[in-house]
């Protein structure tokens, strides 16, 4: 079968069309799927009805899924579905509210991040509650040739430790045990994507310093290449509807919840996540081609 795309942003996402991801998929549509996603970062599918185990099915054959911690938030009987939601049934949070505010890729503070996220919208607000998204493919592209000389083969460290309480305030600190099991990690700015080839700008939220620089600098940097990453010529703004399942890949692309009034409003999604690889350094940066040829 053709993919129908409909493009979402000028430079990536696509909308995939005619496409039934909670039915029986064949290999050759699934491999269709794969590529529309290693090539436009987040794929977007409407009006989709699929109950916790087709959600699985379908992410599971991009590759092993990922536990979330902790495992409170996950979807009884399910857990490789993280419940995001602000909805409280018999004074049980039934997930984790206010997840995603601030510009992130998931799992950038681990060892091995995450690969990719498949959100699925089940009850949404009237209004509000966006998802932003960023493309950096197209952010290390637009670099300053200085800044992506200076980039390119250096490493950024990135802190669950320092910035948890700042990201996660309606959560407890955490533990030392935590700590332990979650030290500060260094991944390449300029990140080569495995399957792709092309190099994106990787630094969100979790990063503060960067090898080689002195600390200050470091920190100023970072700011920079952060505000850079997320200007608005390499963001698309989703309006949820209920029924809308979106796809994306963390190694070449960023995403920043926005607030909704979450004291009269309920907002109910579930999502499973990818495990992926150690990131690899772009010793030799490849820029990704044109959108033209990108959709050809």
């Amino acid at each position: 079968m053709a993919l129908q795309i409909r493009p979402l942003h000028e430079s990536f996402g696509a909308e995939i069309v005619g496409v039934d991801i909670a039915g029986a998929l064949d290999d050759a549509a699934m491999s269709e799927i794969e590529a529309a996603w290693y090539r436009h970062s987040i794929l977007l599918f409407r009006g989709v009805d699929m109950t916790p185990a087709q959600h699985v099915a379908f992410t599971r054959r991009l590759g092993p899924l990922h536990i979330m911690e902790p495992p409170e938030f996950n979807l009884p009987g399910y857990p490789e579905v993280l419940v995001v939601s602000n909805v409280v049934k018999d004074n049980v949070a039934l997930g984790i509210k206010r997840a995603g505010w601030g510009w992130h890729s998931d799992g950038e503070d681990k060892a091995i991040p995450n690969a990719g996220s498949f959100l699925h919208a089940l009850k949404l607000p009237p209004a509000d509650g966006d998802t932003l998204y960023a493309d950096t493919y197209a952010a290390f592209a637009a670099l300053p040739g200085d800044v992506r000389r200076l980039i390119t083969g250096r490493r950024a460290c990135f802190s669950r430790a320092r910035f948890h309480q700042v990201y996660y305030p309606d959560q407890p600190p955490l533990t030392e045990e935590q700590k332990r099991v979650r030290p500060d990690v260094w991944h390449p700015i300029a990140r080569r994507h495995p399957r792709s080839g092309w190099t994106a700008l990787y630094i969100g939220r979790w990063a503060y310093k960067i090898d080689g620089l002195p600390d200050r600098e470091a920190e100023e940097f970072v700011r920079y290449l952060q505000e850079f990453a997320t200007r608005p010529e390499f963001v698309y703004r989703h309006k949820w509807r209920v029924g809308d399942a979106l796809l994306w890949d963390n190694r070449c692309a960023q995403h920043c919840a926005t607030p909704f009034d979450d004291t009269k409003y309920e907002r109910h999604m579930q999502r499973t996540t990818l495990e992926g690889e150690v990131p690899i350094m772009a010793e030799t940066p490849v820029l990704r081609p044109a959108r033209a040829a990108a959709l050809a």
